[in-house]
């Protein structure tokens, strides 16, 4: 019985063996086969890369758009470059690299009013490359601010002081900025003042209020307001209505 075991446990023994022989040489001729792939790649000489712009952001301005990127690492980056135009547009950008993350930001100015993709690539001193980090951009002008309009106002009202005027709005539409409003006050003086969007103490947004007061307005006078426009988020221009007189 112990012979008869003892062959099995041999028997198996050896087939274990050429299953693990044949793996190696599967995997020598695996590796071989790669190898012969990756030299494909590194005939001409290894590719070095620079590191890359991360986290490129756009902000949408008036015929312009602001791009902002980290350089994380890799302090051999002297330059980076932005194409946009297929290409056929391009800015160089030089960089001072310091030993921590640093915040690249420019402005591409003089676009059209449309949609662009801005590829950012950043070089060494030696012309070496990074691949490509991409992000799409806006750039609003004429069309845009043809499509905004003035608050609307509701109903316009003196104080009971005779001093103050109340001002009741309608709605503020979508991507309202500001309500700017010039008037007299009562020292006779030209006077300004501005109502944006109201937040709570957390931060929450509790929108534009619906009613404003004009404070020490001169009786007999006219005021005039216009509205400006945010036309996405983090847009770094302001675009406004033209002015409306009003005589309360």
């Amino acid at each position: 019985m112990k012979t008869g075991m003892n062959k099995m446990i041999k028997y198996n023994s050896s087939i274990g063996y050429t299953l693990l022989c044949l793996f190696i040489v599967l995997q020598i001729i695996a590796c071989g086969k790669m190898d012969a792939n990756y030299a494909d790649f590194i005939k001409d000489g290894e590719i070095v890369y620079t590191g890359r712009a991360e986290a490129l952001t756009s902000y949408p301005g008036k015929n312009r758009v602001k791009l902002s990127w980290l350089l994380v690492s890799d302090p051999k980056v002297k330059l980076c470059k932005v194409f946009w135009n297929n290409k056929t547009d391009s800015l160089a950008i030089p960089v001072q690299k310091t030993g921590k993350t640093d915040t690249i930001q420019t402005i591409i100015s003089n676009l059209n009013e449309g949609l662009y993709a801005f590829q950012v690539y950043t070089y060494d001193d030696e012309g070496h490359t990074s691949v490509k980090s991409e992000v799409p951009g806006v750039s609003y002008g004429a069309s845009y601010a043809g499509s905004i309009f003035n608050r609307s106002l509701k109903s316009v009202k003196k104080a009971p002081n005779g001093k103050d005027i109340w001002l009741e709005w309608f709605g503020a539409a979508q991507q309202t900025a500001a309500v700017q409003v010039n008037y007299i006050n009562t020292d006779g003086q030209p006077a300004s003042v501005v109502y944006t969007e109201r937040f709570d103490n957390l931060g929450r947004s509790r929108g534009f209020s619906n009613t404003d007061t004009i404070y020490n307005y001169k009786n007999g006078t006219s005021f005039n307001y216009r509205t400006g426009f945010l036309p996405g988020n983090g847009a770094i221009d302001t675009f406004y209505t033209a002015f409306k007189n009003v005589i309360p």
